[in-house]
Order: C-alpha cells, then structure tokens, then sequence
C-alpha cells in the first residue's frame, strides 16, 4: 500500500507508548502498515459497502498515523474524539471524504477485523457495518478510479 502526506516515520517505540497510554495492543498488521506508511491518503482508495442502500462504495480520504501535524490526521486525536460515539474496542483506522470512519477491532472475538461506521445513521438502524476479516484483506481489496491520489515515483 502507497500513501501520500503519511506522518514523520515511526518507531516500535512510538507504538509501544501509544499502546500504553491507551491500554490497546495493536495487531502486527496494523503495526506493520503505521511503521511502513504512518498513514496518509492512499494510492487505492475506494471499498466496496455492504448493507448501505444508495451508497455501495466507500473512499478512503486519509488512513490515521502518529504524531502528524495535523491534529485530525491522528490515532489518538481520533480514539479520544469518537470513544463515546462507537462500542469499546474499535480504533478508528481512517476517514472517508465525510465524517464516517473505518475501524479495526481491538478486542474480543472480533479481533483484527474491519468495519465502518456511519456517521450519518439515523436513529434506530445499524451504523456498524462490516469490511473484512483483517487489516490485510482490506487494503488488498481497496481499488482506484481517475479520482484517486496518485503516488509520484522520484
């Protein structure tokens, strides 16, 4: 996975401390994409949807890293602003071009897995939705259209 505008690189240090201060582990998939990448818009982009009449596809406007800049554009920045809003034990992992969000189970028997949240839901219907088993099946099944940030090579 490519991605533009990522966070300065990361250590296991720096996760070391993030898990702590949360009390969170997170899943060497996860590790592995934040120390290659510390987030960033991606080159692939767009997710299929399942459950969302009218809305079958999602875009990734931007995967959440450390110790970026931009307040917004951080894990804990964002664990902290949406606890309330989500059942315990999911990170958000990314935003879409809205308020939604893409969120990896920590915990349980859903550990690993990958759902998204509708920001939008109105009372009364599932604002949780479903992705993928794993970190890995997800990104790998993210695809690109001509609206989709482009990785430039040096």
């Amino acid at each position: 996975m490519r991605t533009t505008e990522g966070g300065p690189p990361l250590s296991d240090t720096d996760l070391d401390s993030f898990e702590q201060r949360y009390g969170l582990k997170l899943l060497p998939p996860l590790r592995e994409f934040l120390l290659a990448t510390n987030g960033g818009r991606p080159e692939r982009d767009l997710f299929k949807l399942q459950g969302l009449p009218g809305n079958p596809i999602g875009r990734i406007h931007f995967f959440f890293g450390l110790n970026d800049p931009v307040e917004s554009c951080n894990l804990d920045w964002n664990l902290e602003v949406f606890q309330d809003r989500l059942p315990p034990g999911l990170l958000p992992i990314a935003t879409t071009e809205g308020a939604d969000k893409v969120r990896l189970s920590v915990t349980g028997a859903t550990a690993g897995q990958v759902f998204y949240w509708d920001a939008h839901a109105r009372p009364g219907t599932t604002s949780v939705h479903f992705l993928a088993e794993n970190l890995d099946t997800f990104i790998s099944a993210l695809q690109s259209d001509a609206l989709s940030p482009t990785v430039l090579e040096s």
